[in-house]
């Protein structure tokens, strides 16, 4: 079996993943009968080699027979452990595999290898609901806006330019939060929305979700528009938040959201005029880095400040609990939750 034809698979055992090598000398001694739909590896759990297995990745959904005739031709050749490794594995399978003395290994958290003396169970249903991680954070927004729907696991890295297995952890607070959202099938680990309200993914979603801005940095002085343009900087925070509600803007006090290469580039281009402001100083100018960057913005603000919005999901994580005794920025906050629901 050709190496690219091999699933790119991270399972993980117990918080401990499973290591694979070059393809076994047994692999060479079986028919192509025998070995069609698997590709074979040396493999190991964690950093210990000296418990070494084979391990079987399923190449396409494969059946109870064809794994059992790999696992006994193998072990007419071999004597270590064969574990079928596999993206998802359903209920039927599973128990089948246990039944006929199978074992396996599925990245959706499914394990059964009594020959280490460990069993494991989905991680979604031993995962507790907890607060995301700013890139989980960033798809579940996208998933909510209706960007992301129906994006696998593969096309979420290339979006966010992380790595698979990176993804596969988002995709787990996600589900651990609301397991409806993922979707499993053959060799495809699918976020999609079943048919909730923009109103209900909110619900679910507002008690884990957490302000993405990193830093701010408060500047003394204001900078002239021209040399911010070039930065693309967006607004944000509360200078935002007028464009989605009744709220008067206060122009006295700027928020932007800005990335941290184009705030090195500002302050270079700056130079002397960039000063901080005391912590007791009012600064007419906030510049927010967040902790990941934007998949979307509005235009909402473009024709009245020549600048654009940060994206108002985001935005509405960044204020939502937001420490502020002002009623009229509740009131805000709640029409800018309202603009969510209707776009």
């Amino acid at each position: 079996m050709d190496q690219h034809l091999m699933p790119e698979l991270s399972i993980e055992v117990f918080g401990e993943l499973i290591g694979l090598g070059v393809q076994p000398a047994v692999a060479g001694k079986l028919s192509r009968a025998a070995l069609r739909g698997f590709c074979l590896r040396d493999a190991w759990l964690g950093d210990d080699e000296a418990n070494a297995f084979i391990a079987a990745i399923a190449t396409t959904y494969p059946t109870l027979t064809e794994s059992r005739n790999l696992v006994t031709r193998i072990r007419e050749q071999d004597s270590r452990p064969v574990v079928i490794c596999l993206e998802t594995i359903d209920f039927g399978l599973r128990n089948a595999y246990r039944a006929n003395g199978i074992y396996f290994a599925s990245e959706d958290g499914n394990a059964y290898l009594p020959f280490l003396g460990m069993q494991q169970v989905p991680t979604a249903a031993r995962r507790k609901p907890a607060p995301l991680s700013p890139q989980a954070q960033r798809i579940a927004l996208n998933l909510i806006a209706g960007r992301w729907d129906g994006c696998s696991a593969s096309e979420l890295a290339n979006l966010t330019h992380k790595s698979r297995s990176s993804v596969t952890n988002y995709l787990k607070e996600i589900e651990a939060i609301c397991p409806a959202l993922l979707k499993a099938s053959w060799r495809i680990r699918m976020l999609g929305n079943p048919g909730y309200s923009k109103d209900e993914l909110l619900d679910i979603f507002e008690p884990y979700l957490r302000s993405p801005v990193k830093s701010a940095i408060r500047l003394a002085r204001t900078v002239p528009l021209d040399a911010l343009l070039p930065c693309e900087p967006k607004l944000s925070g509360e200078s935002a938040l007028p464009f989605f509600s009744d709220l008067a803007h206060d122009p006295s006090q700027v928020t932007l959201m800005m990335g941290q290469d184009d705030v090195v580039q500002l302050k270079a281009k700056l130079g002397s005029a960039w000063r901080e402001a005391a912590w007791n100083e009012r600064a007419p100018l906030i510049i927010e880095e967040w902790s990941y960057p934007l998949d979307a913005t509005s235009s909402r603000s473009l024709a009245a400040t020549k600048l654009k919005c940060a994206d108002p999901f985001s935005l509405y994580a960044e204020l939502m609990n937001l420490n502020q005794d002002d009623e009229r920025i509740h009131d805000a906050i709640e029409q800018l939750r309202e603009y969510l629901c209707r776009s």
